[in-house]
C-alpha cells in the first residue's frame, strides 16, 4: 500500500563515559533506551543509536517509520552529510508493509524497492 511522507526527522546519537558503577553490574538499557555497558574500575559507557523517522499517513492515519538501520546498513555512519542528502531526496510517497506485533500492535515498514531509490537517489545528491 502507498503511504504520504509528511516529516523527517534526525535525532543524533550519543557515547560518553561515566563513572559510579559497581562491581557486579551488567550491560544494560537504562530508563531513556541508552545502552549502559561497565567497563572496570568503576567506569562505564553509554551509548545510544542516533535515528531517523519518517512520519507517513496511511488510510488517514499517522504513523512513525525507523529507516536509519537501513541507511547505515547500505551507506555506513550517517555524517552531517549524508544526513542531509537523506533529507533532501525524500520521496513524496513510499510502498509500506502493514505488520503486527505479538500483542497486537501495529507498525509499518518500507519496502526494499523503495528504500533502494531512496539511496541512490542520496548518493546522487551527495
Amino acid at each position: 500500500m502507498r503511504a504520504k511522507t509528511i516529516s523527517i526527522s534526525y535525532e543524533p546519537g550519543e557515547f560518553y563515559k561515566t563513572q559510579g558503577h559497581k562491581g557486579g553490574e551488567r550491560k544494560h538499557r537504562d530508563r531513556m533506551g541508552r545502552i549502559v555497558n561497565p567497563t572496570g574500575f568503576g567506569w562505564g559507557t553509554v551509548s545510544k543509536p542516533s535515528r531517523i523517522t519518517v512520519g507517513i499517513v496511511v488510510k488517514d492515519n499517522y504513523a512513525e517509520v525507523l529507516v536509519d538501520y537501513f541507511f547505515k546498513e547500505n551507506w555506513g555512519r550517517l555524517t552531517a552529510g549524508r544526513v542531509q542528502a537523506i533529507k533532501d531526496t525524500i520521496p513524496e510517497e513510499l510502498s509500506v508493509i502493514k505488520n503486527e506485533t505479538n500483542a497486537g500492535g501495529i507498525y509499518y515498514t518500507v519496502k526494499d524497492a523503495d528504500m533502494y531509490d531512496w539511496l541512490a537517489a542520496a548518493k546522487e545528491k551527495r
